[in-house]
């Protein structure tokens, strides 16, 4: 037990131990009221005028002074620091913990509650009667304050994840990362031999944040026989550095790239990027998923479970909660179920689906993007441009996202908004305008773009339709790379007209199967359409010792403009990471046909 700066406090206590040898009953407690009272008949007369025990008569009393504890915040704990306890002004006979403000910021609380926080003893201490059901008990028999704070008002926290302040920059060094192939032919024909070397890989240095990288490629081929020298090629495709931004949850890159982007079409550039990176998140709060928002009346025991099998679990603190760390991989009917310390327990459900362009309740991603397209050769071509998108989560369901792209000459805009249906699934939408100005045409090309996607996943039949996409574009919209082409090569690529692609999957749980089917269709206002089917079905089994065993078999089907037809019925079998594949191959034009076949070893 801790003791006060004057060591009253064990005086106090040998006196009450005395009064209860001598009487057995030395204090009535009075539950209603949390008092205690101290029976001091059998005191002396003077030693009743001289000792005060009516601040020890309310459970729990810690007389003022500083003491060494160690803090539990929920289910969280901190490292032992000094906790002052101070007599209020509105009660000089009491004793408050003081929570300081450095004390606070390590609590976790999130900044727009941080911001709205309350002070007593001239700014230095929290006012926790401001938190709507914080609670602050301190208990000197543990050395211990014990502080219980509503969910809500808390920024998320993870037990297998560091936040920001803890990462590390790591250490200074060189890499080079490699992939090389090696193939060695004979023709009998001639009897001339030819060895190829390629490789391709990444070499770098870290220095501090930052990450200097560059790719390469390289090939080497040597022919004997043939009165043909050796050819050697070596590529630096890309030069660029890189680097970290915590507080922002993003990665900054300075260099070469490739425009990332969810609603513009790719294309190389020389310049820097801002993009929100997941990767910086506990794993459990990327991707999209619901939150679980509800009311615990006491500290209560949250189970989500799905069709039975219990998905996540918790306890939270009395008032309101939210959970927002559910895995993405989620989806369909969530029961969540609220088991109160007073035995009584609510229940309710929650539907989930999701696309793509969904984003948690709260959060916002963004993609920002400058400088000047480039070529393979590192030569800039094009205007200077700019390009920013973004996707907020605006509510338990709704997502809203766009951007816009400007570039002298070209210019486009972007907009759309996702919504969890829950039930019924997910559904987005997004229109695109874009505006390109080509000199050699003598006039201004405009023309929009539209997409739908929709998924959905029937719990009951274990099943998941994906209409990942329906994208009608009319005749002079244009992309970026698009409008490239034409205005420095005269070559007018892509145009296309519709596109949309079906998904389904379906598992058939008690034979082991797995199936997949998708079709996706693609016309142009310039040529044929294009087609593609493919059906994929898997089989999971053990065989004796040997466990986690599949085999799969492929069909698809590819119809291509001009009438040319690829079709190709692949095999695979998969043991313990070990892939034994082949495939039957037809393909040709009209009156053309070219059956052929492959297989390929294990690793």
């Amino acid at each position: 037990m801790g003791l006060s700066p004057t060591g009253k406090l064990v005086r106090l206590q040998a006196v009450g131990l005395c009064v209860s040898l001598a009487l057995g009953t030395p204090m009535t407690v009075v539950y209603a009221a949390d008092d205690i009272q101290f029976n001091t008949d059998v005191l002396d007369v003077n030693d009743r005028k001289n000792i005060d025990l009516s601040q020890f008569s309310r459970g729990g009393y810690i007389m003022p002074g500083t003491y060494g504890m160690v803090v539990h915040i929920n289910k969280n704990d901190l490292p032992e620091q000094q906790i002052p306890f101070y007599a209020p002004k509105e009660d000089p006979n009491g004793s408050r913990a003081c929570i300081s403000k450095a004390l606070a910021n390590d609590l976790g609380f999130k900044e727009d509650v941080l911001k709205e926080l309350t002070w007593w003893h001239d700014g230095e201490c929290l006012e926790e009667r401001g938190v709507q059901g914080m609670e602050v008990r301190g208990d000197l028999a543990t050395s211990a304050l014990y502080l219980n704070i509503p969910q809500a008002f808390l920024e998320y926290s993870d037990e297998n994840w560091d936040p920001p302040s803890r990462w590390d920059e790591g250490i200074p060094g060189l890499l080079l990362d490699y992939n090389l192939n090696g193939r060695s032919q004979r023709q009998q024909r001639d009897g001339s031999n030819t060895q190829t070397l390629s490789g391709n890989g990444t070499a770098g240095a870290n220095l501090g944040s930052w990450r200097l990288r560059a790719d390469w490629q390289a090939n080497l081929e040597r022919q004997t026989g043939s009165g043909q020298s050796s050819r050697q090629q070596l590529d630096w495709s890309r030069y660029y550095a890189y680097r970290a931004v915590p507080s922002l949850r993003s990665k900054l890159t300075v260099g070469e790239d490739y425009l990332d982007s969810g609603m513009f079409d790719s294309f190389r550039f020389t310049g820097v990027s801002l993009i929100s990176d997941d990767n910086m998140l506990p794993p459990n709060l990327r991707g999209y998923a619901p939150e679980v928002v509800g009311v615990a009346k006491t500290n209560a025991k949250v189970v989500i479970s799905q069709q039975g099998r219990v998905l996540y679990e918790t306890t939270v603190a009395s008032g309101p909660f939210r959970i927002q760390d559910i895995n993405d991989s989620v989806s369909g009917e969530l029961n969540v179920r609220v088991e109160e310390q007073d035995g009584s327990v609510q229940q309710f459900v929650v539907n989930t689906a999701s696309i793509p362009y969904l984003t948690r309740p709260g959060s916002v991603r963004f993609k920002l993007a400058a400088g000047k397209p480039s070529d393979w050769e590192h030569h800039s071509r094009g205007p200077i441009f700019g390009t920013g998108e973004f996707s907020w989560g605006v509510s338990n369901g709704w997502s809203l996202y766009g951007g816009a792209l400007a570039g002298g000459d070209y210019n486009a805009l972007s907009l759309g908004i996702g919504r969890d249906l829950m039930l019924l699934g997910a559904l987005s939408f997004d229109a695109t305008q874009s505006r390109a100005r080509l000199p050699q045409e003598g006039g201004t090309l405009s023309g929009g773009s539209y997409r739908l996607s929709y998924s959905k996943n029937f719990d009951e039949y274990d099943s998941q339709v994906t209409f990942a996409g329906y994208r009608f574009s009319e005749q002079d919209f244009m992309s970026m790379s698009e409008y490239l082409d034409a205005r420095y090569y005269g070559t007018r690529t892509g145009n296309g007209k519709e596109m949309y692609t079906v998904t389904f999957n379906k598992h058939f749980r008690d034979w082991g199967l797995s199936s997949y089917i998708n079709y996706s269709h693609q016309t142009y206002w310039d040529r044929p359409a294009n087609d593609r089917y493919n059906l994929t079905v898997s089989h999971y089994f053990d065989a004796g010792r040997f466990h986690n065993l599949s085999l799969s078999l492929s069909a698809y089907r590819n119809n291509y403009s001009g009438g040319q037809r690829r079709r190709g019925l692949p095999l695979a079998v998969d043991a313990m990471g070990r892939q034994l594949d082949g495939e039957l191959q037809h393909h040709g034009e009209p009156q053309r046909h070219y059956p052929s076949g492959r297989v390929l070893r294990p690793d």
